[in-house]
Order: structure tokens, then sequence, then C-alpha cells
């Protein structure tokens, strides 16, 4: 049980009374069920199965250009992302339309991925911009979904809500790609058409969260558009969420980059085969479900900064575990080699999910009522904004050093230790004895 309240947000925010947010368990099942939906979008296309058919099929004339295309593309769909974010996320709190801002977003993100089957041999301009626009409605669907979590439970409820939430995502990604792979292996179905089978998976899963959420009540008073602008400069008036969205954006740089090229860097340094890599990938989310619980226990115990704080330095040792790895001239028998970063990969599979699950969560505990919409949306937009950095500068450093991805991963691991250093700086909530 939690024994304290964290309050830090009620000495940086405006006086308001407090509602207990009220919400059915179905609509508490179903808001993690829309996790399960739409993890499929990130597991299958962006990290596993189409990024290798994207730098395989479509980039294969590209001159070995593929790991800084797939990271420009990925990066411009964060960084429109990062540019709208807060904007709408004002709106669906002001107009009270989280909820039809949600559906709109996730509803463009199935139609694009049903049009990445478009795509084949040298069509990059056309992978390009369905990967942009893919990346953005799916990142711009979660920014409404998030800001659902704080009216669906008390405060203290947040991390647990959370920490079920990122788990059942874990879940659905990780069956996702079990029909993928049976679809592949099973059926003799051509990977080309795969992107079908995510799209109907999302739209599947995530209909009835659509259908049975609710909006709370537009806060009165809040509708003038020109406050839309304005806040993006009152944000100084929480200075430990600033604190906190500048450490994000360091360490996140390091987790969407994990995101975007761990199958490619299974393939391309250790010599993984597409079948070995998608397993990576399902192994990843088998590991990282209960990471995302043991995460919430923790935050509920010791706060969420700690928790985050924690995986933090698991990820510093896993990713230098990752170099090891990638060093062939430090081993003598490659199956040892293998063994060694599949342990590496069980302990950042651990971490992605404690780190997500309680990042979303400590940002929940500092939303005042009625803005949550406007925090998730500046989370959202530290968060796309280090989605651009990270994943470009390991493109370019890949694509620099002839294919030779250890720099590029010394770039994820200085990401993870800035973050680090600036979230030892965020103050710590202050508890308040019930």
């Amino acid at each position: 049980m939690v024994r304290a309240r964290y309050v830090a947000v009620r000495a940086e925010a405006p006086a308001t009374q407090v509602s207990t947010p009220a919400s059915t368990r179905a609509q508490r099942f179903v808001w993690c069920l829309f996790d399960f939906g739409n993890s499929a979008f990130p597991t299958v296309i962006i990290t596993s199965v189409y990024a290798l058919y994207f730098k395989r099929v479509v980039v294969a004339e590209a001159g070995g250009r593929g790991d800084e295309l797939w990271g420009l593309a990925t990066a411009l769909g964060a960084f429109v992302v990062f540019l709208t974010a807060p904007l709408l996320g004002t709106l669906g709190d002001r107009l009270g339309r989280k909820r039809a801002f949600m559906a709109t977003h996730a509803w463009a993100c199935i139609a694009v991925t049903a049009l990445l089957t478009m795509t084949g041999e040298g069509t990059i301009a056309l992978a390009v911009v369905l990967v942009v626009a893919g990346v953005y409605c799916f990142e711009m669907a979660n920014v409404f979904y998030n800001g659902f979590l704080p009216e669906l439970v008390v405060r203290d409820r947040v991390a647990s809500l959370s920490g079920k939430g990122w788990a059942f995502g874990y879940a659905g990604g990780l069956l996702c790609l079990l029909l993928v792979l049976l679809l592949t292996k099973g059926l003799g179905v051509h990977e080309r058409w795969l992107p079908l089978a995510v799209a109907a998976w999302y739209l599947v899963f995530t209909l009835p969260t659509i259908l049975l959420l609710r909006d709370a009540p537009a806060p009165s008073g809040r509708r003038d558009s020109g406050g839309v602008w304005q806040k993006l400069g009152e944000i100084r008036r929480y200075p430990s969420l600033v604190r906190f969205l500048v450490a994000m954006f360091f360490y996140l740089n390091g987790l969407n980059t994990v995101y975007v090229f761990a199958a490619i860097f299974a393939q391309q340094s250790l010599g993984f085969t597409v079948t070995e890599s998608i397993v990576l990938i399902m192994v990843l989310n088998v590991v990282a479900s209960p990471g995302a619980l043991l995460a919430a226990r923790v935050a509920e115990r010791c706060g969420a900064k700690q928790s985050i704080v924690w995986s933090l330095w698991l990820w510093l040792a896993a990713i230098a575990g990752g170099i090891v790895a990638a060093s062939p001239e430090l081993w003598s028998d490659p199956a040892t080699r293998r063994v060694f970063f599949w342990g590496v990969a069980a302990v950042a599979s651990l971490c992605i999910g404690a780190t997500q699950a309680t990042s979303r969560t400590f940002v929940g505990e500092l939303a005042p009522p009625g803005m949550s919409g406007e925090f998730f949306g500046f989370m959202a937009l530290s968060g796309r904004a280090s989605a651009v950095l990270g994943p470009f500068v390991f493109g370019v450093l890949s694509h620099a050093r002839g294919g030779d991805q250890r720099l590029a991963l010394g770039s994820v691991a200085a990401f993870f230790a800035v973050g680090l250093v600036l979230l030892l700086r965020v103050p710590d909530p202050q508890p308040v004895s019930r």
C-alpha cells in the first residue's frame, strides 16, 4: 500500500479542488486494452519486421544508407509531434474531446499502416512518407490516451494502472509478433502484406476503448483559443515538470533509439537472421511486461523518480554489454558471444518496461486536475524531441563508420548518462502523511 501522498505539484499548481476520478472496471480495462492493440505498430512496424524489410528490400539499392534513412524517417515523424503535441493536447482538454482526438489519430495510423503494403524495392520516398505519417499519428493518439490516466483513478493508483497499461502493451506486441510469425512461416504470407495484419490488430483491440471511455467535462472558463499558445510559456510555472522533461529528453533519446534499431543492430552487428531478430523482439516483450509491473510496485513504494533512476543505471550496464557483444575481437567463441548478448537483451527488456511506465506515472502525478492532456502533451513534446535526435545520431554515426555500430551505441549510453545526471537534480516529491 502507498503510505504517503505526493503533493509536489500542489505547491506549483493553481489551487484547485481535487475531485475523485470516477471510472468503471470496464473502462479501466479497455484503457489498458488500447495499449494492447496499438503496441502492434511500434513492435512490428518500427522495431522489427517492417524495419528489417525497409532496410533489406526498400532501400536495398541506396548504397548502404539503410540506417541513416530509417533514422531520418522516424525522426521526422517525431519532429512533427514535437511541434504539435502541446497545442493539440491543450485543445483536447479545453474542448473536452480527448476521445475524439485519440480516435482520429488512431484510425489515421491504422490506415497508414495498411498503406505500407504499397512499398517495395525502390519505393524509398513513399516508404519514408508513410513511416513519418504513421509515427506521427501513433504518438499523437498516445498523447490523448495518456491524458485519460489521471481521470480514471485517484493519484495514488496512477502508478499501478500505468504499469498495467504497459504490461498489456508488451503482451499485445508479443502476440501480434507471434501472429506475424505464423503468417510468414506457417502460412507462407509474403512479408509485404504483414502491415495489413498489424492494422487489423490495432483496429480490433482499440475499438472498445473508443466506444467505452468518456471524456471528463471540459473545465469552465478555459476555452479561449489565445490561451492555447500562452500555455507554452506557462510551463515555467511548474519547475519540477520542466526539470523532469529536460532529463527525460535525454534518457528517452537512448530508449527511442533502442526501439528503432534493436532488430537492425542484432542483424547487422551480431549476424541474426530475420527470424532470430523477430524472436529477439518477442523475448524483449515477454520480459518487458513484468518489468513494467515491477516498476509500478517500486514507484508506489519508493516513488516514480527512484524507479526511473534505478532503471537508468541498468540501461548503462546493458548498453556497455551491447558494445562488448558487438566486438568480435573480444570473443573466441561466437556461440558464447550470442549467449552473452541474450543476457544483455534481457536486462534491457526489464529497463524498457520500468523506464516507460514510471515516466508516465511521474507526469500523471504532476498533472493538476483538468490539465492532464496538456501535461501529457508536454511529455510528448519532450519525448518526441528525443525521438528526433537519438535515432538520427545513431544512423549518421553508423553510416560514417561504414556500418560498425559500436560508436553509434556509445552515443546511446551518453544520452542515458546525461539523463540520469539531470534526473538526480529533479526535486523529490514531498510526501504528506494521510
